[in-house]
């Protein structure tokens, strides 16, 4: 059986083992029994994969369709797969292969070849060509010297430009005319924007800017595409007015290379950082800046700006100019659910048709179902698949749910992101922003986390052959790490996060004493439409239903265990603030505010997961029965994350050890019931092979015969000798043949 929808599947590979030897008859006779015994327990993987997929409980397209945002955006999807597999230039072909310099240039030409293909789609009518974009970009999946042009530049000048502004660079931007980075990171500070050295100075005389490094540390270091791409950078540099006041941090649009010759500019010095542990074919880089005069209007002027006399405006909030950053955060938040996707497809479908082991009789499990036995074929007893051990489910299916939780998590993000933007453009209105803040900060350093950690899990799961580079964990765990540093150091994230919780805390607790200010009261009645509600609520005891957890699934009461730690992580660390400033509070105490974060932002996700569940069941989008295996994943997300930080609910007897006890079997039967469904699970996401570039992951199974064709293109065999053999080992090994003789 194949999977509900079209793969796009790389063709069989069994072709490529070698034709058997012309051997004598008496030799094939010998060990013509031995190829037997070994062929009657011979079992094919595909049909391993067909047969799980025929277990399903629920429609896997159904589910699919829901997670595309509908049946159109799911065919959309499928018919851009088809086109860009279809084309040449987007091969990934010995990708897994390639030196650093070929995966630079490769991936450049698919970014490159990306538009033109995209309008050819929407001309055909397939769909709007930005939407089929986004799905191309996508697919490729390998960052390249483009990603920060398309990812940070455009948003930049979208999102800070004034209309004049965005009139000129917006053309140019999406014809190339013009190539952008990112550059704010320096080589001495990255996260603590308000602490970057590079230097704006105004010159009312000339009406220009003078851009300028004054320190070593000040080299913008790290910028993906600087390092050859790029011809202009959008610098974050510190605005100093002709008076010698530093207005800090804002925004300018540089030319660092000539079109005509891609040189650098009079006074700017740039390059690459050299290779990095993963992110490869992304030449990130370094950036200097010596004197360089920049015209008055490079400055982005939507929120701030610079008279020609020198008078500066600042912008509404002082906030105001970290809508990129947001955006961007926003942006990993989904990219962690994708990404987290890719690895529970792998390790799934490779743990469902690798087989491991002959227990002899199966162990008697209780619950809804039971582990297989193990089954017989032409005499022989098979080794159970690896996916029917309880570990290999304890371990890939709260990863499969997990990756549904941030999917939801993602759109709320997103939504929540558009709203602001257009609330902010519209009305002036900034007021959802500290939350906009706090969430999309805390989210990107808890998604990212939990992301990478499962990559590495879901590549343990695999044995040896996920360490292989064909299995595709390398690359992506390579090219998703740098998720946790980049856009803000995680830790210092979660304290922008904790920040606003102990602002929302503190506002609460004063309009309880009625000693609030107008803006405590303005803080709560935000803070009262937003996810951090429950900091209103007064902090709550033991809870009976907790303490002996009799709620088994009930995931309003999940939610209510995770409000409860979260709150008591910051009224805690709250009180031991007591009437410092913030910076004070976090500094003392860094460690539990950063938990506290953490708390909340997993109290966000299953809210989120939760609620976006609920809607389906409401509006009855799907069926009965994918309706139930969506409940089993919000079910065996939230306990499965109580279970793996357990001790946060125990602390103050919320739960008991008994609870705990009840929590682990209700996962146990959760784990079970989800079993039938895991192949189903995996297509749900409709990631076809091209995008999965894994020979462990392929949607018809054929995982052996992949490796085996597969590892023939390593141009490391295109010789039976290795390098250096004549100059290192010819001689040894000639030696061993002059005295040879036999045993």
């Amino acid at each position: 059986m194949s999977p509900p929808f079209p793969t796009g599947g790389f063709p069989p590979a069994r072709s490529a083992l070698p034709p058997p030897r012309d051997v004598d008859a008496h030799t094939r006779a010998v060990q013509a029994p031995s190829t037997a015994m070994i062929v009657a327990s011979e079992v094919d993987p595909r049909a391993d994969l067909a047969r799980e997929r025929a277990s399903s409980t629920f429609p896997a397209r159904e589910l699919a369709a829901l997670l595309a945002g509908g049946e159109e955006k799911l065919v959309l999807r499928e018919k851009v797969g088809d086109a860009v597999r279809a084309h040449p230039v987007f091969s990934k072909k010995g990708k897994y292969f390639m030196e650093r310099a070929d995966l630079y240039r490769t991936t450049l030409e698919k970014y490159l070849a990306l538009p033109a293909l995209a309008a050819e789609l929407g001309a055909r009518g397939v769909g709007d060509p930005m939407a089929i974009g986004r799905v191309i970009r996508e697919m490729i999946d390998e960052p390249g010297g483009l990603d920060l042009h398309l990812g940070m530049f455009i948003p930049t000048i979208q999102g800070q430009a004034d209309e004049e502004q965005k009139k000129y660079w917006m053309p140019r931007c999406i014809k190339l005319r013009v190539i952008g980075t990112y550059a704010q990171t320096e080589l001495g500070h990255g996260t603590y924007i308000r602490g970057l050295e590079t230097t704006a100075t105004y010159d009312p005389s000339t009406e220009q800017f003078v851009i300028h490094s004054p320190t070593l540390t000040s080299t913008k270091w790290w910028p993906g595409g600087m390092g050859k791409t790029a011809t202009h950078a959008i610098v974050m540099a510190r605005l100093v007015t002709h008076r010698g006041e530093d207005k800090g941090p804002h925004a300018f649009v540089v030319q660092i290379r000539a079109n005509e010759d891609h040189a650098t500019m009079p006074g700017v010095t740039a390059g690459d950082i050299g290779p990095k542990m993963g992110y490869n074919a992304v030449d990130n880089g370094f950036l200097r800046f010596d004197h360089v005069r920049v015209p008055r209007r490079a400055m982005l002027m939507k929120h701030a700006g610079m008279s020609k006399d020198g008078t500066y405006t600042p912008p509404p909030v002082a906030k105001a100019a970290y809508g990129t950053m947001v955006f961007v955060r926003s942006d990993i938040v989904m990219n962690a659910s994708l990404y987290m996707k890719k690895a529970a497809v792998i390790a799934t479908r490779y743990n469902l048709v690798r087989r491991q082991s002959n227990p002899g009789s199966a162990p008697q499990v209780s619950g809804a179902s039971s582990v297989p036995k193990p089954t017989r074929m032409n005499g022989a007893t098979l080794e159970l698949q690896v996916m029917d051990y309880q570990h290999s489910q304890r371990s890939l299916f709260p990863v499969l749910a997990r990756a549904f939780a941030f999917h939801c998590a993602s759109d709320y993000m997103r939504r929540m992101y558009f709203e602001y933007e257009k609330r902010s453009r519209e009305d002036a209105d900034f007021s959802a922003l500290p939350e906009l803040h706090a969430t999309s900060s805390g989210l990107k350093a808890y998604c990212s986390w939990a992301t990478k950690d499962a990559i590495e899990l879901c590549r343990l799961c695999c044995g040896g052959q996920g360490f292989m580079a064909l299995a595709g964990f390398g690359s992506t765990f390579g090219n998703y790490a740098p998720n946790a540093t980049y856009e803000g150091d995680n830790n210092v994230l979660c304290l922008q996060t904790a920040r606003y919780l102990l602002k929302v805390r503190r506002a609460a607790a004063a309009v309880a004493s009625k000693c609030a200010r107008a803006e405590d009261g303005e803080t709560v009645r935000a803070a009262a439409n937003g996810a951090a509600r429950y900091l209103l609520e007064p902090r709550g005891g033991a809870s009976a239903s907790g303490a002996g957890w009799r709620s088994g699934r009930d995931s309003d009461a999940m939610l209510a265990a995770y409000a409860h730690v979260a709150r008591r992580l910051v009224s805690a660390a709250a009180q031991r603030a007591g009437s410092r400033p913030a910076d004070a509070a976090m500094q003392s105490d860094m460690v539990a505010w950063i938990k506290a974060a953490k708390a909340h932002c997993a109290y966000v996700v299953l809210k989120t997961f939760k609620e976006a569940v609920d809607e389906v069941r409401e509006k009855r989008w799907v069926s009965r029965s994918t309706q139930r295996a969506m409940e089993r994943l919000v079910a065996l997300h939230g306990l499965a994350t109580m279970d793996d930080a357990m001790g946060d609910f125990l602390e103050d007897g919320y739960v008991d050890g008994a609870g705990a006890e009840a929590i682990r079997t209700e996962i146990a039967a959760l784990l079970l019931e989800l079993r039938p469904d895991a192949a189903a699970l995996t297509d749900a996401f409709a990631l076809d092979d091209y995008f999965l570039n894994s020979a462990l992951g392929a949607a018809d199974g054929d995982v052996y015969a992949r490796l085996y064709a597969q590892v023939q293109d390593a141009p490391f065999n295109a010789s039976h000798t290795p390098p250096g053999y004549e100059t290192l080992l010819r001689q040894r090994l000639l030696k061993g043949v002059e005295g040879s003789s036999k045993l």
